[in-house]
């Protein structure tokens, strides 16, 4: 297949794109599409720039449908193309309200069938004098995955534990540097390298447990290199909030709140850790530890959201609506949490076409400030069904209550786990309806308001999401018990 020529076909395409201008990338190509300029052979690249321009443009469900197109024209397309945009699937898919738990859980089991030629490699029982524990990351450094791992890099007991970091770039920032100097050993695999060649690279260095913190992010490129089991124990989560799908892949971490014993078992491939408290450990990026300002309830009440603004639904939206028809005069600050400019203009045409009352919200675009803009507001609302990790974190240590939705798989869970670690599971509904009623109840409590805002700064701090020693001790247990299991299982 002549991929230059595909590649100079869709370059204008791509350009728009990068120029942030995603309207008219999909005005060029739907004009292509009519001009007939593509070979059979070539639609699946067509179909996936298609996904592309769809979800810049904030309609996910569209999105969804032209990546899922791209997977059901494999013709000329490569396997792992097939597999990065099966994995670009299934977390696309997490923004969207439409999709059921069961679809979704559905999907999510095929794709182990794109993973069914891989050699796997043979394990044999071992004895280290500590227990060498990989982590494995579509980068290691300042992002919204390490503010939940970065402690187990840097706080291991170094008694009983070796850690070892790999990574598919390098990243570029002081985290970087820390994790370099503190952990026993660091790889960053070269772009052009095959996933086989870096599962072998890990099995080399004999690691005993590894951890995948991207799994279906990031095109799934993680994932791919944990298809040919490079460990002998491998486990998913923090970075993702589905199961993998795939059979080499042994636990999920997990917590009892956002998958209680007994619930959820069905939805992963994996068996789930269910750890007591949060499978959250939260650290707090250094500029919010800097943020300085007093908080005093607003007249009239602001509500807000910190989210990715692609995470707000039109189910979301209206459910946004009623509660402003419900407090006369409330109005709603939505800052981008990404640096996606292009979100934020679609995300105002959603809410005129929705008839969203404009003089009662202003939508601004993701700045440097946006942790001192949390003051400005009273109350946060979460977003659904792809709801807040670190946004609600940082909410919670800025002192404003988060009401959040929750449903039953993992991935709506996430906040409702976190207010609940913080003894504010009250403010999590599970209905759309009880999600309007506990926001209004709320900004008609100001007394309320200012206790939360008061207090709740040191109980996020004292609250086991910031027990760092406490998680680190738990993981840790975690680990020497799943070790031990597969010792008394493997053969000499």
């Amino acid at each position: 297949m002549d991929y230059v020529a595909m590649d100079k076909k869709l370059e204008p395409v791509a350009q728009l794109l990068l120029a942030k201008k995603p309207k008219m990338a999909l005005e060029r190509l739907q004009f292509m599409l009519h001009q007939g300029v593509f070979l059979p052979e070539e639609m699946w690249r067509v179909y996936q720039r298609l996904g592309n321009c769809y979800f810049a443009l904030l309609d996910i469900d569209k999105a969804r449908e032209m990546l899922w197109s791209c997977l059901m024209h494999p013709e000329g397309m490569p396997l792992r193309k097939q597999q990065e945009s099966y994995s670009n699937y299934l977390f696309i898919s997490h923004y969207s309200a439409q999709i059921s738990d069961e679809e979704l859980r559905e999907k999510h089991f095929i794709y182990n069938q794109l993973m069914r030629n891989n050699i796997l490699f043979k394990h044999r029982k071992r004895h280290h004098k500590k227990l060498r524990i990989g982590y494995l990351a579509p980068m290691h450094c300042k992002n919204v995955v390490s503010f939940f791992s970065v402690h187990l890099m840097t706080m291991y007991d170094r008694s009983r534990f070796e850690v070892y970091c790999y990574s598919l770039q390098e990243g570029k920032d002081d985290l970087t540097t820390q994790l370099k100097a503190q952990t026993d050993g660091w790889h960053v695999f070269p772009a052009d390298q095959k996933k086989r060649e870096m599962a072998e690279k890990i099995y080399q260095d004999e690691i005993d447990i590894l951890v995948d913190l991207g799994v279906h992010t990031f095109g799934g490129k993680t994932l791919q290199i944990m298809g040919y089991r490079p460990a002998p124990v491998q486990i998913a989560g923090i970075g993702y909030m589905s199961t993998s799908g795939l059979d080499t892949v042994d636990y999920f971490l997990t917590d009892r709140y956002c998958d209680p014993p007994g619930q959820n078992d069905e939805d992963f491939s994996e068996a789930l850790i269910r750890l007591p408290q949060s499978h959250f450990c939260y650290m707090p990026p250094e500029r919010i530890l800097q943020c300085k300002g007093v908080y005093e309830l607003h007249d009239p009440i602001w509500f807000g959201s910190f989210n990715n603004i692609a995470k707000i639904t039109e189910p979301v939206l209206h459910c946004w609506m009623e509660i402003l028809r419900r407090v006369p005069q409330a109005k709603l600050l939505i800052k981008n949490a990404s640096n996606t400019v292009w979100n934020v203009t679609a995300l105002r045409q959603k809410m005129r076409r929705l008839g969203f009352p404009e003089d009662r919200y202003v939508v601004e675009e993701s700045s440097g400030d946006y942790l001192d803009r949390y003051l400005d507001v009273d109350i946060i609302l979460d977003t659904y069904p792809y709801t807040g990790g670190a946004s609600t974190c940082d909410a919670l240590l800025r002192g404003m209550p988060v009401i959040s939705r929750y449903g039953k798989r993992h991935g709506t869970r996430f906040s409702y786990s976190l207010l609940a670690n913080v003894g504010l599971e009250d403010l999590a509904a599970a209905s759309d309806e009880e999600y309007i009623e506990k926001a209004v109840a709320l900004a008609n409590n100001p007394e309320r308001i200012k206790w939360i805002h008061e207090n709740l700064p040191q109980i996020m701090i004292k609250s086991p999401i910031m027990d760092v020693k406490g998680y680190v001790q738990q993981i840790e247990s975690v680990y020497e018990q799943v070790w031990h299991k597969w010792m008394l299982q493997a053969k000499e």
